[in-house]
């Protein structure tokens, strides 16, 4: 990894005199050369890529991992990604999107068995305008450069809150989601991911707000969660219903028999009519949570085995019980299903700490699967459903089955879970 000075104000960055940010601050702990500045700061700047449904590349740029597990970045880089990772030197990690903050544009990500160093965070009462500044990032993917710049400004609103850190000039286009450090080597704040150019480029995301990302996170889950439709119609009792209409909806697939955990994400397409389709048309329902047509499994059984209308029927009063006999190709294999279901209970279920009130549906019967040259293979199967009527789907779901002989035998057994709609 190579490093590089690179001009981050418009005639500073040759002949810049590093003052320390006080008499005091400079006592306990003098500046830093910038080569051991970058030293310090670079272990904890990584490479942030978003990517869709396909694999294409959607974004590339930075992220600062504050400490082991976790990182944030421009939430703009992650927009319309179906996976993230963070990556360095031949090095990649998963991500998972846990805090969004779309309005301060700084979103926290979880990254396991990721460690990092803790990083420090200047302390507001620490930011003079005048003070040089150090942004460390990853210019569009590519290796990490540091550029040296200065404090032009601290925005506040009339309430006094700090609202963003002006910087001298702007940073080196596709820098968004890098970090600012002080000559001390703290975190200052995060540069945005604004285009170059615009009014707004030389603006920077305070490194204080990273401490108020979970609670404002989960704010901006929750508010996604119980905002009204733009539509209504037939809930699953038959009255109107108001159905959350979410631009991701995040599940966790947790494959039992090999212990893997995987993340699954439905993006919404852009919205033409009253259907909401996800994944290009890979999934399409109705407001209320009838499924009108699944073409990509990308959920495991969940999908490939999903009943014509979804796991859930729209009146549980009317019909507490039903059977349904159905074929299924999704995933290109054929499934035939025989199933009968049975509406157990009204009851609670707490995801993520938030409670939800759910219907739990069981389902009991045989499947069939397309098998080895020996034929078909048969085997029993057993399905639990938890469908939340506010939000008009399923917010877990719970599968065994097992059956065949030879190399045509077939065993799962996994459990999908609801983890957020933002």
């Amino acid at each position: 990894m190579k490093h590089l000075l690179l001009p981050f104000t418009l005639a500073l960055a040759t002949a810049l005199t590093i003052p320390a940010v006080s008499a005091q601050d400079a006592r306990s702990s003098p500046a830093l050369a910038p080569d051991a500045l970058f030293t310090r700061a670079s272990p904890n700047v990584w490479v942030v890529q978003a990517v869709d449904a396909q694999g294409k590349v959607l974004a590339s740029g930075s992220a600062v991992a504050t400490g082991p597990g976790t990182a944030v970045t421009s939430c703009q880089l992650l927009a319309k990604a179906s996976a993230v990772s963070l990556k360095r030197d031949n090095v990649s990690y998963g991500a998972i999107l846990v805090f969004p903050d779309v309005a301060r544009d700084m979103c926290q990500l979880r990254i396991a068995n990721f460690t990092a160093p803790t990083l420090s965070i200047a302390p507001v009462n620490a930011l003079q305008v005048g003070m040089p500044l150090f942004i460390v990032g990853s210019p569009r993917g590519k290796e990490l450069t540091l550029g040296i710049g200065m404090l032009a400004g601290v925005r506040r609103n009339d309430a006094g809150q700090l609202e963003a850190l002006q910087l001298a000039a702007q940073p080196e286009p596709g820098l968004g989601g890098a970090g600012i450090f002080d000559a001390q080597g703290r975190l200052v704040g995060l540069a945005g991911a604004t285009p170059a150019g615009s009014a707004a480029a030389n603006l920077a995301m305070p490194a204080s707000w990273i401490a108020e990302l979970p609670t404002r996170g989960q704010l901006a889950i929750e508010r996604l969660a119980t905002q009204p439709a733009t539509t209504s119609a037939a809930g699953p009792e038959g009255g109107a219903t108001s159905q959350v209409r979410p631009s991701v909806v995040e599940y966790q697939l947790h494959d039992r028999l090999t212990n893997i955990y995987r993340k699954v994400l439905y993006r919404a397409d852009p919205a033409t009519d009253d259907r909401i389709s996800f994944n290009n048309g890979g999934w399409i329902e109705k407001p209320g949570g009838r499924v009108l047509s699944v073409t990509t499994a990308i959920a495991g059984e969940f999908d490939a085995t999903m009943p014509p209308g979804g796991w859930a029927r729209e009146n549980f009063t009317e019909e507490a019980a039903w059977r349904t006999r159905y074929e299924s190709t999704v995933g290109g294999a054929r499934i035939n299903m025989d199933l009968s279901a049975t509406v157990i209970e009204d009851t609670t279920l707490t995801i993520g700490g938030k409670e939800y009130k759910v219907v739990r549906i069981e389902y009991r019967g045989y499947t069939q699967r397309a098998g080895s040259v020996a034929g078909d293979q048969h085997g029993r199967y057993r399905a639990e459903v938890w469908f939340s009527r506010e939000l008009g789907r399923v917010i877990r779901f719970e599968v065994k089955t097992r059956g065949g002989t030879g190399s045509g035998a077939f065993q799962v057994d996994e459990a999908l879970e609801l983890v957020s709609l933002r």
